[in-house]
């Protein structure tokens, strides 16, 4: 009996091996064909299942990550779960530890990132925002179900920030974000430095039905030079106190991972 024990985790470590070091763009081009309808893609994928990386992600055909590695953890594996340490390089350097179980949801924690602001909301899905501006992010912990944020915690901040539509880049100030998470969902506490030129306060929130209110208030300060107040009366009235207020709300829907296949004409 012991014999045939040691036999059988001797044939499992042997598969186990063979598997974890198969290059990994033979699996991807497996498991992503190039006619599938999915929007999200890798190129210039490299290295084996364990120990890898990609030149290039892009979903729905916009540029996200670049330069990224990631270590998969394959103990974890014998728990029905995935984990791996996530590592980019280019303009943003972000680093995170992706997890999930066979039935549960999508896990990212330990998240910092740093540099320019642009190329971080790139990462976002917001590549053509006209900012400039040294970013940090540290989260301790993001979760996701079909897409949709369900539970945050951590803090962001923006150095620096400048409008990049002008002759010459506007100054904006420094900008700072807390996450919080309690029973009723995600809460985005938005708040400036006391010194730049722009006074920026308000909250964007999520709650447990997918449900997102946003309220930011700006207006600027004694000290802003008269470009930036011209850009500020052209977002629209300004109340007593000079503030324009911001409001948005409506219900996020969860997005499908694959665009639905159309048929050949």
């Amino acid at each position: 009996m012991k014999k045939r024990w040691l036999f059988t985790l001797g044939v499992l470590a042997f598969l186990g091996g063979l598997l974890f070091g198969m290059p990994a763009a033979l699996v991807y081009a497996w498991s992503h064909p190039e006619k599938s309808t999915r929007n999200l893609r890798l190129y210039g994928v490299h290295g084996t299942l364990v120990d890898g990386g990609f030149a290039a992600l892009t979903v729905n055909n916009r540029p996200s990550l670049t330069e990224a590695r990631w270590h998969l953890h394959p103990g974890w594996l014998a728990l029905l779960r995935l984990s791996a340490d996530l590592d980019t390089g280019g303009d943003s350097q972000v680093h995170m530890n992706v997890s999930r179980a066979v039935f549960g949801k999508l896990r990212l924690s330990e998240i910092t990132a740093t540099g320019n602001v642009k190329s971080l909301f790139g990462l976002l899905g917001q590549p053509n925002l006209p900012v400039e501006g040294q970013a940090t992010v540290d989260l301790p912990l993001l979760r996701f179900d079909a897409g949709i944020p369900i539970e945050a915690r951590g803090t962001a901040e923006i150095r620096d920030m400048s409008w990049a539509l002008s002759k010459d880049p506007l100054p904006l100030g420094t900008f700072s974000a807390t996450v919080t998470t309690d029973d009723k969902g995600i809460l985005v506490s938005l708040d400036s430095a006391a010194t730049g030129p722009l006074d920026v306060a308000g909250s964007v929130t999520l709650s447990r039905e997918h449900a997102y209110d946003v309220h930011v208030q700006l207006r600027t300060r004694p000290n802003a030079p008269p470009a930036l107040e011209s850009l500020v009366r052209s977002l629209g009235p300004v109340d007593a106190q000079g503030w324009y207020q911001l409001r948005r709300n409506g219900t996020l829907a969860p997005a499908p991972l694959a665009a639905p296949a159309t048929a050949a004409p």
